[in-house]
């Protein structure tokens, strides 16, 4: 008759070599001679069928089993038991996300995402697998073996990093995991590996399970507008972490910064983002710079961080909002064609990328009495601008182009209205004793004010090839 130990050993003989399918169907056809207590008690074939079912891709199946058998996780449980359970756990969430390790892109995730904060309600169905994930966590943290930590580790980071991997990562999911997880408890170990890149293998140095906790936790911080807590627990880090990785002191540095100035510290947040920038020129810390000048209505710091921004290095496509920034700034300097062209820019990207385009770039738009650029004109305007952008190298100070003499502003009164109808309005001011032709869309938000008699601030623009010069209107002269 065929004893416990013998079964349990011809298991773990088919595990050693890895004949996962005949360890499955061994116990099948074997499991009725001993009773469903045995089984669960033998910490050895717990462990192995569990692993089994993991490597076979029978994920539920694993959960089943233990169900079956009324095997009970909690902390009195084997260690063994527990270590099964928690990889069946670890590859069953991969598997649900399709998540791959790629440790080399690490860096990625905590500076080129970094580039927009948007701040959004998000809500989500907390999964069942992630609540046992926590609370084995919590569980294993207990054992003090290489291997359960190596364990626990990789339970802890599988969900940060395939729901990082995401095209639009549930920060409030990503947030509520930290916050189940005792950060004073995880491993402030810094691995090494080997990696190769252009042909070389190098070592490179992970960060810390402690770390990342950090990063990840501040992150999502950040994105929900937890402004007051992104504050304390960055400046936490700062003060905890020995060894930075990734560049985080950095990151943690600016997210202390943008803190501050949402919590409505804006002398601080500027002064903080200036010292990161001489450590770490990123385009997007200029454009956060600029954003505080022109708050600050500085400007000329203002343009000047800005255009240092868009020829910094980064693709156009991301920088949708600084071409925003640009064209309110712009528009501030009375700089109106080029304002235009920048709030132009910004939604026709948007458009290309089919993006949400937001109400604020409808409105900017709605202000001008030019007829909007269309999509197909998308590649001549990137063109223009760029060589207006170009114009201002890293050698010369940065200023905005003031408008020429005949640019600059003029005061005149209607005089007539030729026509007003669906399409809008044309007509002439006169200024000086001269008239000047005009025409505006029915968009335009002045359009319905304009009358003969109006008192108008506007400007002339001039003249290109095979057209008469142009007059823009800026606001009435009330």
């Amino acid at each position: 008759m065929l004893t416990l130990f013998d079964f349990s050993r011809q298991i773990a003989s088919l595990r050693k070599e890895k004949k996962y399918l005949e360890i499955l169907t061994y116990f099948k056809e074997n499991k009725v001679d001993f009773s469903k207590e045995q089984i669960a008690n033998h910490e050895y074939i717990v462990s192995d069928i569990m692993s089994a079912l993991r490597y076979t891709n029978q994920f539920d199946a694993g959960f089943q089993f233990l169900r079956i058998y009324d095997i009970c996780i909690a902390a009195e449980q084997k260690e063994r038991v527990l270590s099964a359970y928690g990889w069946l756990l670890w590859a069953k969430y991969k598997f649900e996300n399709q998540s791959e390790s790629d440790i080399e892109d690490e860096s990625v995730f905590f500076e080129e995402d970094e580039a927009e904060i948007q701040t959004k309600n998000f809500s989500y169905n907390r999964t069942e697998l992630i609540e046992r994930i926590e609370n084995l966590i919590s569980i294993l943290f207990q054992f003090d073996s290489e291997f359960t930590k190596t364990l626990n580790s990789n339970l802890f980071l599988i969900v940060l990093k395939s729901e990082k991997k995401k095209t639009a990562p549930n920060w409030k999911l990503i947030n509520d995991f930290c916050s189940q997880i005792d950060r004073e408890s995880l491993s402030q170990k810094c691995s090494i590996i080997q990696v190769e890149r252009k042909g070389q293998t190098k070592e490179m140095e992970l960060a810390s399970d402690f770390e990342n906790w950090y990063a990840y936790k501040t992150k999502a911080l950040m994105k929900l507008g937890e402004w007051q807590e992104c504050f304390d627990t960055s400046k936490e880090a700062l003060e905890k972490i020995e060894s930075f990785h990734y560049s985080n002191d950095v990151w943690f540095s600016r997210r202390i910064a943008l803190s501050k100035k949402n919590l409505g510290n804006t002398e601080d947040a500027i002064k903080e983002l200036e010292t990161i920038l001489k450590k770490k020129r990123e385009w997007f810390i200029q454009k956060e710079l600029a954003e505080l000048y022109f708050e600050k209505n500085d400007l000329e710091s203002a343009f000047k961080m800005a255009i240092s921004a868009i020829n910094n290095f980064g693709l156009l496509e991301f920088k949708v909002d600084l071409f925003f920034l640009l064209g309110k700034i712009l528009k501030e300097q009375g700089i109106l064609d080029l304002a235009f062209k920048h709030f132009s820019l910004s939604k026709l990207i948007r458009q290309e990328e089919e993006w949400k385009i937001s109400q604020k770039i409808v409105e900017e738009l709605t202000q001008f009495s030019e007829v909007e650029i269309p999509l197909s004109k998308i590649a001549e305007l990137k063109n223009e601008l760029k060589k207006y952008w170009n114009d201002f190298n890293s050698n010369q100070v940065v200023k905005s182009k003031s408008p020429k003499s005949n640019e600059r502003n003029s005061v005149g009164e209607v005089v007539r209205i030729l026509h007003d109808n669906e399409r809008g309005k044309v007509g002439f001011i006169k200024s000086n004793e001269n008239e000047h032709y005009f025409a505006v869309s029915s968009n335009f938000h002045l359009t319905p004010k304009i009358i003969v008699g109006s008192k108008i601030v506007f400007q002339i623009l001039p003249a290109v090839e095979g057209e008469k010069e142009q007059v823009k209107i800026l606001k009435l002269n009330e």
